[in-house]
């Protein structure tokens, strides 16, 4: 949903004023649509390591937006990165905005995290019991493998008005959406499935996945191999120093760039990723560092031939 048309419509915005806040991992439909709408992003960085946000990033980046005429900002959180699977604080937004009494609506990205995150963490906070949660997007066509372009749109009510296209009169109900006509099977597909699974099967095979996530990361720490995991989520990020290309390309693991200067590989633990293919994937890395540590040991202590 175009939020935009809030500032417009409700403040008298002026298009140039609204501005898209978020992190550099946030997935690049969101620069997309930026370029669709004519908005400018304030992109803000995060911790290499962590996959983190901070409270001076923040402010730094906000800072610089209003020096450039940004008055009103959608603020797009991420619950569940497309690369880390990180969940980002959004209260550091919240306070930051609120200090310089900054206009917004908040976006949770849930679009990969949205069937995993609420359900193996209780205590998350963004949802709509939260006030400050304007919308929510989920998509069914990963976690929940339903068919392709099974997209979830929540928001408040009032909002979606602010996008309804008068024009379409022979439509009931007006017309909503950027494309307009969309797959009345693939809703039937997500009814189906999650009637099938019930909100307790479904959270018993995220459990399922969790241990399983878990356990990988106790072989990986094991190895002493550097990744990245965002607890209650079922992605694993490895540094690519660690992962011999014929490894990745074996198992077919997703690189975070294509290009030469890639720093990691993602495993995503879903149903498919038996343990079986785990314990393969560290059984080749373990005769990998095997050979390694043997070349070391022969360059390190050469033998005299006679």
């Amino acid at each position: 949903m175009d939020v935009s048309q809030l500032f417009l419509q409700k403040y008298q915005a002026r298009r140039e004023e609204i501005a898209i806040l978020a992190s550099e991992d946030t997935h690049y439909s969101i620069a997309k649509g930026a370029n669709l709408l004519f908005l400018d992003k304030v992109i803000v960085p995060v911790h290499p390591d962590t996959r983190q946000l901070n409270a001076p990033a923040i402010a730094e980046a906000l800072d610089q937006a209003r020096a450039d005429g940004k008055k009103y900002f959608i603020v797009v959180a991420n619950m569940g990165t497309t690369m880390f699977g990180s969940v980002d604080n959004a209260q550091l937004y919240l306070a930051a905005l609120k200090q310089r009494d900054l206009p917004f609506q908040l976006h949770i990205d849930a679009a990969y995290g949205g069937f995993v995150y609420p359900f193996s963490n209780p205590q998350n906070p963004w949802h709509f019991g939260n006030p400050e949660v304007s919308s929510i997007t989920v998509d069914a066509h990963k976690m929940l493998q339903a068919p392709y372009g099974t997209g979830i749109f929540l928001c408040r009510k009032g909002l979606i008005e602010r996008v309804l296209t008068r024009e379409a009169e022979y439509i009931e109900g007006f017309d909503l959406t950027l494309c307009g006509s969309r797959s009345g099977a693939n809703a039937v597909a997500v009814w189906l499935i999650l009637s099938t699974y019930g909100p307790h099967g479904w959270a018993e095979k995220i459990g399922v996945l969790q241990n399983r996530t878990r356990w990988f990361c106790e072989q990986l720490n094991a190895r002493k191999l550097a990744y990245f995991r965002e607890p209650f989520m079922n992605i694993v990020t490895l540094s690519a120093s660690a992962i011999p290309e014929e490894v990745a390309s074996r198992f077919q693991l997703v690189p975070q760039k294509h290009q030469a200067d890639n720093q990691w590989y993602k495993v995503v633990l879903m149903d498919h990723v038996e343990m079986e293919h785990l314990e393969a994937f560290l059984e080749a890395l373990d005769n990998h560092l095997a050979s390694r540590e043997m070349y070391n040991a022969v360059v390190e202590s050469p033998q005299t031939v006679k």
